[in-house]
């Protein structure tokens, strides 16, 4: 028991610990595949558009010709040929219709002033016209049928 009563000594200090070193920098191989969330200003249906736009046109290893407002010029394509073609026939059904209108108002004012050849030509007229018109709703009838309904087996 003559151990017990002898002081100890101190116990040994413990082994001093140096810092870790930082890690070594890591560079972010996949930055290329990285995305950014969009901010609220970005999200609008302007920018998205035209940011499809400019997908589109980045794409394809062509010169883009813009006018001044920055709208892309085609060279390719004659401007207002079809317009013109449709707008002369307009023109003329138009000028035809009024023609035919004018003619059965004169002869409602003087029936008797009209001889019976001119009551013809007016007759045969308006039954052209009335059949031009019936024609043309014929042609235009396909948009106006319900398309067949398709069953699946």
């Amino acid at each position: 028991m003559p151990e017990q009563n002898r002081p100890r000594a101190p116990p040994a200090p413990a082994p001093l610990r140096r810092p870790a070193p930082p890690p070594p920098v890591r560079r972010n191989l996949f930055q290329s595949q990285l995305t950014r969330r969009p901010t609220p200003a970005s999200s609008s249906a302007e920018t998205l558009r035209l940011d499809s736009c400019v997908d589109v046109l980045s794409d394809s290893d062509e010169i883009v010709v813009r006018d001044k407002q920055g709208e892309v010029e085609v060279e390719g394509a004659p401007e207002g040929i079809e317009e013109d073609e449709g707008v002369d026939e307009r023109e003329e059904m138009e000028k035809d219709r009024q023609r035919l209108a004018e003619a059965v108002r004169h002869y409602r004012m003087n029936p008797g002033a009209a001889g019976p050849d001119q009551t013809d030509v007016l007759l045969y007229a308006v039954k052209t016209s009335l059949r031009a018109k019936v024609a043309t709703l014929a042609d235009d009838n396909w948009m106006f049928e319900a398309e067949p309904q398709q069953t699946r087996h």
